[in-house]
Formats: C-alpha cells, sequence, structure tokens
C-alpha cells in the first residue's frame, strides 16, 4: 500500500540503441544513409517471473532534399509508437508521435541535427482483469458483479515533448585519412520538457508529474587493418530524477559482400555482434547482441543476462530482444552527393 509514496519509475528503453534511436535522441531521425526506413522491436524482460515486463515498438523515418548538392541543409520526419506492459492487469504505458529533423551542413562529411519530438500516450492497469471481494458471489468468483471498485484505477491520457542536438559525420570524402570513422555520432536530448502530469485519479499534487530524461549518447564506427572488418565503440548515459543508467560496450562488424557503389541496386551483406554492459548503482547487466544484415533487410538479437543481486530471483536470465528493420537506399547513388556510406 506504501510503495506508491515511494517507489520511482523510468522510461521504456531497449538495449539494442541502434534499433531505437527514437529513445536516444529525437535528433537522429534520418541520420543513416538512406531515405526511408522502418523498424520494428520487441523485448520481453525477466522471463523467468510471471507476466513481467513486455515492451513492443515501431517506428518510421524518412529525410528528404538530399538531392540538391546546393543546399545546405536537408529534412527528415518520423513516426513512433510504444507500448510497455507488465503483470495480470497489464499496467503500462502505450505512446505514439511524430519527429521532425533539421539536418544543416558543416562540411562535406559533416551535419549538425536539431529534432523536436511530440507523443500523446496513455497510461493506466486494465480494471477489468482485477478481482475484487465484492464479485464473490458466495460460492465462487463472478465477474459480472461490479460495485466500481477500481475507479481510481482508470487509464490517464498525456502529451509530451522531447528535443535532441547531435552532431552526424559519415565520411564520404576519398581524401578524408583512412583512420577517419566511416561513421560516427554524438548528442545530446531531454525528453518530457513540459513534465507532463502523471497520476491516477483526481489527485492535484503537481508534484506528480512524469520527469524530465537526459540522454547523452556517443559512438564511432571504425575502420581495422583488416579489410571489410570494423568495430563500434558506444556509449549511452541517461538519468531521470533518481534513476540512472550507463550503457557502453563494443560490437564488431564484418562485411561479406559490399553494396554495389554505382547503382546501388544489390545490398550490402554483413554480419555484426558484440557486447554492451548496462551500470546502475552496480553491474546490472551484461548484454550480448548479434545483427545480421541481407542487403536492405536486418535482424538483430540480443539478450539482457542479469549479473546483479536480482539474479538471486531471476536466476541470471534477463530479456530477450528482437529487432527487425529495412532501410531503402537513396535513388540514384552514382549521382546522390550523399550516396551510402558504412554504418551499423
Amino acid at each position: 500500500m506504501l510503495l506508491p509514496l515511494f517507489s520511482n519509475g523510468q522510461d521504456i528503453h531497449f538495449s539494442q540503441t541502434t534499433r531505437s534511436q527514437f529513445q536516444i535522441n529525437p535528433a537522429f531521425c534520418g541520420t543513416f544513409s538512406g531515405n526511408l526506413r522502418a523498424e520494428i522491436n520487441w523485448k520481453d524482460q525477466w522471463q523467468s517471473i510471471n507476466n513481467t515486463f513486455r515492451t513492443y515498438g515501431a517506428s518510421f523515418q524518412y529525410s528528404f532534399g538530399k538531392g540538391n548538392p546546393r543546399m545546405p541543409v536537408f529534412f527528415a520526419i518520423g513516426a513512433q509508437a510504444f507500448k510497455d506492459v507488465a503483470g495480470d492487469v497489464e499496467i503500462g504505458n502505450t505512446t505514439g508521435g511524430v519527429n521532425f529533423n533539421t539536418l544543416l551542413k558543416v562540411n562535406r562529411n559533416s551535419r549538425l541535427s536539431l529534432g523536436i519530438q511530440g507523443n500523446y500516450g496513455r497510461t493506466g492497469i486494465d480494471p477489468s482483469k482485477m478481482q475484487w471481494g465484492s464479485q464473490y458471489n458466495g460460492l465462487n468468483f463472478d465477474p459480472a458483479l461490479i460495485n466500481g471498485s477500481g475507479i481510481d484505477f482508470q487509464g490517464f491520457p498525456y502529451a509530451d515533448l522531447s528535443a535532441g542536438l547531435a552532431y552526424w559525420y559519415t565520411k564520404r570524402d576519398k581524401n578524408v585519412i583512412a583512420q577517419a570513422p566511416q561513421d560516427a555520432k554524438i548528442g545530446l536530448a531531454i525528453y518530457h520538457i513540459n513534465r507532463p502530469k502523471f497520476t491516477y485519479g483526481n489527485d492535484a499534487n503537481k508534484e506528480n508529474v512524469l520527469r524530465m530524461r537526459f540522454v547523452m549518447h556517443g559512438s564511432a564506427l571504425l575502420s581495422t587493418d583488416i579489410e571489410d572488418l570494423y568495430w563500434y565503440p558506444n556509449l549511452t548515459v541517461m538519468v531521470q530524477g533518481n534513476q540512472h543508467e550507463v550503457l557502453l560496450g563494443c560490437l564488431a562488424k564484418y562485411r561479406i559482400k559490399s553494396a554495389s557503389k554505382t547503382t546501388g541496386f544489390n545490398g550490402e551483406w554483413a554480419i555484426t555482434g558484440g557486447l554492451d554492459l548496462r551500470v546502475t548503482n552496480v553491474l546490472d547487466a551484461i548484454v550480448p547482441q548479434v545483427y545480421f544484415g541481407l542487403s536492405n533487410f536486418d535482424v538483430g538479437l540480443s539478450y539482457d543476462l542479469n549479473v546483479s543481486s536480482l539474479n538471486n530471483a531471476s536466476n541470471f536470465r534477463g530479456g530477450f530482444e528482437l529487432s527487425i528493420r529495412f532501410t531503402n537506399p537513396d535513388a540514384y547513388i552514382h549521382r546522390n552527393p550523399f550516396r551510402r556510406g558504412i554504418s551499423i
């Protein structure tokens, strides 16, 4: 009964940060080689405990205005939807929204990106799945007997605003030194800028608001001495109220088959794998992950191996995560000054 007075929560998140960038920074919308990208995500956390966190997501992003080399700016729009549920009564959150991003040219290989994101969400519990003593008819449980119990748990809507700033580097100039990154991003984002009211019932307490979440992310895709082998160090730091999370690690990518450089009709084949570490106050999880890229499609698999003291209950079982991504390359790549580059 006292738990709601002292508990703290956090936003939904996926371990595969390269496949859930709407949750990392709105300014990352459109920062990819191509003009259209669609992704779906699914995560089932702490499977060893019944009916725990299940998270679903889908996103779409489209960039336009790249074709004119004289224009110092191009744009990107996006849309996303996420759903998070837990427990028998499915306490959770459903959100959907849109994203707009402006990418300003710094030089041939660099862009400064500014993005804003607006979401509309609904949070709550499904009262129809609750069972109350008043629904006992003397012999058994009768769900048709309802006397208003659970009315305080009705869901509530909220509007949400977020924004981010990022620097995106993509190696396009052959004269750039070989040690330069193939692709790199660094950015800072603020979520829930308007701090929407976040409470059940008619509670007018102004302190019951969704706290702002600050996210810093940096990553780079770097070449090695082995042809077609790249490594990808990455760091993501999130802070929301009293909660914080650090995700850091490194992936290795091996390009099995290169994409055609003239027409772009033949896509790249690649396999990527590695480990990330999730750190809160302690080392919380080790996240092995692997990605299979076949032309315009990409499938990612990861597993959160729980190593904190929670493993006494979870038996080291964290959460399985699946992502599927489709990327449509730019048309007429042989004439496009923003032709496809190596990416993760």
